[in-house]
């Protein structure tokens, strides 16, 4: 229930009877002056009643201090002074709490507490002020003895502020805490050892306490302790119990503020009990804060782990539906390039398809790749390389493009070594990456240069450099972010995602090796030098295309719910010789399998009914049949659970008919040793 929505009436009357009772007892322990009282927490109840129900309760406070006071003195006006000094206390903290200090909220952090002090500083002056005054005026107190009575009335509302408000407020509004067992069992220690101490302190149980040895300071650690392990509620109580046993055991005359003026002992008891309050107050504030953030900043990494799960996914689905289409574009291609096509404009349009194919197909793997290498999750197999035979098999790879725009690539190979270590297909990458990029911002008729040298005689630095655009200063900093491609206009004009140079930049330090870029400036061109440690030659260098022998007429069960590509597959594989038998789902792929025999499984992952790695499964428990993972997902989890499964190669869509025919003979002479 909101307190706010409690019935006025009925508050006013409720609070008025507590703030009476409160009064009433407090003033039992005046000693300076019947009105004046050291331990006053009918300030605290105030406060709490004005921040928890609102200011439209002030008429409570001026009652209950009116009447008790009334009681004690007999006198109206005076009555009338202090409750009206008592009244505007009140309200004045609360109003500055609610406008400086976040309201009830004031004890969840460590400045909040600050602000709080001095707020209920000053507001225990201003009644302790109007008060005394009044007194002295109606001849109830002295003015000789005005400072004493004013700092003994000051003390004691400051002290009920400190103590009172905090453990009314946060019991009251508090949310429920569920503890565990052992929370339980700590909290639980804790005020058992808080009371045994107040009791060794202040029970007169041990004659020693009663002289001036400083064996106050042992609650300090306690209260630090409950600060530090548990909220600002558990630890006001702990205090409000201290407290509360240290006047008890001060007026029976036990403890170390023990003095022969009562008046006194109970004031420096008080300057104890506010130093202590604002210490764990703040405290305890400032670690519940500092939890607050760490289960915030948890809260958000688990919320940007599960976007970049849903993101991965996203990529891998993206990756999947984008790429199964184009697997029946590549088959009809190559389909079409065996049947013979007459006119150099058919030949042209082929050509011209086959290119955007490849290209879309490029730019889901640079997604990919930038997905791999920003998890960590870029997996390399590294051999030895010649760096020449890859730079001229990339020049030859991009000579078309470079022709159809009349670029001139100059290659100019002058370093002595030349060998290296790293993954043939991915170090190629690198190459192409930047030769495409050349060409992409060369205008027409430009020239692209393609070169290397040995900086160091175990180093190989291969440069590209083109007359293209050039790369403004200003982008030169970020020209390797992923994404960059410079100017707006540039995107417009050129396209692409701008991915290629940054997946090029971490390949190349994932080979241990360095990728810089230099330019002039705007319109004069830019050079990208690739450079990395070489190594001796050796007799076997891993090939980045080797040729395919031929392979016996095979019967192969080809598995694949993209109808399109089932079909555009099936009639490249029989126009080479198999026998081929096509299956759309798990079931008819087992139906078929339990009639006939088959030298090779050519399966789809994500099937209707089930998935490629459950009909691979089948097949190897029933008769050891080799297989082929075809599939639009090609994230190294998706590759390592096809393998898991009994799959020998992991083809990613779009598939080319070369690439299957090679891994084909892979497979077959695999199984054949």
């Amino acid at each position: 229930m909101n307190p706010r929505k409690i019935p006025t009436l009925p508050a006013i009357g409720a609070l008025t009877l507590i703030y009476l009772v409160a009064g009433k007892l407090s003033l039992s322990l005046a000693f300076v002056n019947k009105s004046a009282s050291p331990v006053w927490p009918p300030t605290g109840i105030a406060l709490a009643a004005l921040l928890i129900l609102g200011i439209r309760v002030w008429p409570a406070i001026f009652a209950g201090a009116f009447i008790v006071n009334l009681w004690t003195t007999s006198s109206v006006l005076a009555s009338v002074g202090i409750a009206g000094g008592n009244t505007l206390e009140a309200i004045c903290a609360a109003w500055l709490i609610n406008r400086f200090a976040n309201g009830t909220n004031v004890f969840d952090r460590a400045q909040d507490v600050f602000k709080f002090a001095v707020i209920t500083l000053a507001s225990a002056a201003l009644s302790a002020s109007i008060g005394v005054t009044t007194l002295s005026l109606t001849g109830l107190a002295q003015w000789a003895n005005y400072s004493t009575i004013w700092k003994t009335w000051w003390l004691g509302d400051y002290t009920g502020a400190l103590i009172v408000t905090p453990l009314v407020v946060l019991w009251l509004l508090g949310c429920a805490r569920k503890w565990t067992k052992r929370e339980l069992i700590e909290v639980t220690s804790l005020f058992v050892l808080l009371i045994g101490l107040g009791l060794f302190l202040f029970s007169g149980w041990f004659s020693y306490t009663a002289q001036n040895y400083p064996v106050s300071f042992l609650q300090g650690p306690i209260v630090i302790w409950m600060a530090f392990r548990f909220t600002p509620r558990e630890t006001i109580t702990g205090m409000f119990i201290l407290t509360s046993m240290a006047i008890w055991g001060t007026l029976h005359g036990h403890g170390p503020f023990v003095m022969t003026d009562e008046n006194q002992a109970l004031a420096i008891l008080d300057a104890r009990t506010i130093v202590n309050a604002i210490t764990v107050l703040a405290l305890s504030a400032a670690i519940a804060e500092r939890d607050r953030s760490r289960e915030a900043l948890e809260q958000q990494k688990d919320e940007v782990e599960s976007a970049n799960r849903t993101k991965d996914n996203f990529l891998a689905m993206l990756s999947h539906e984008l790429r199964t289409p184009l697997t029946p574009v590549l088959a009809a291609l190559d389909s079409l390039d065996n049947d013979g096509v007459s006119s150099s404009e058919s030949r042209n349009s082929l050509a011209m398809i086959r290119r955007n194919v490849e290209l879309e197909s490029q730019l889901i793997d640079d997604l990919l790749d930038l997905t791999r290498i920003a998890k960590d999750k870029l997996q390399l197999r590294f051999g030895p390389l010649d760096a020449h035979e890859v730079v001229q098999n990339v020049v030859e790879i991009c000579r078309p493009e470079a022709q159809a725009r009349s670029l001139k690539v100059h290659v100019n190979l002058r370093a002595g070594a030349h060998h290296v270590t790293g993954d043939a297909a991915k170090f190629q990458q690198i190459i192409w990456n930047l030769l495409k990029n050349a060409i992409k911002f060369t205008a027409d008729n430009g020239e692209i240069t393609m070169s290397t040298t040995n900086p160091e005689p175990q180093l190989v630095a291969i440069s590209v450099h083109d007359t293209g655009i050039g790369i403004d200063p200003e982008i030169m900093n970020r020209i390797f972010d992923p994404f960059e491609q410079g100017e707006r206009s540039f995107q417009r004009r050129y396209g692409g995602l701008g991915l290629g140079l940054a997946i090029s930049k971490s390949l190349a330090q994932a080979h241990g090796g360095t990728l810089i870029a230099r330019s002039a400036g705007p319109g004069r061109g830019s050079t990208f030098t690739l450079t990395i440690k070489t190594v001796p030659p050796t007799a076997k260098l891993a090939k980045l295309a080797s040729s395919i022998p031929q392979t016996r007429p095979l019967r192969i069960l080809l598995v694949d719910d993209h109808q399109d590509t089932c079909i555009a597959l099936e009639r490249l594989l029989v126009r080479r010789g198999h026998l081929v038998a096509a299956a759309h789902n798990i079931r008819s792929a087992m139906e078929a399998a339990a009639r006939n025999s088959f030298d090779l499984l050519i399966s789809d992952i994500a099937l209707p009914d089930g998935t490629g790695t459950e009909l691979m499964t089948y097949l190897r428990a029933m008769s050891q049949t080799p297989g082929i993972a075809i599939s639009g997902f090609g994230m190294n989890g998706d590759v390592q659970k096809s393998l898991d499964a009994g799959f020998i190669e992991h083809l990613v869509k779009p598939v080319k008919m070369e690439s299957l025919e090679a891994a084909i003979d892979r497979v077959m002479a695999t199984t054949s040793l």
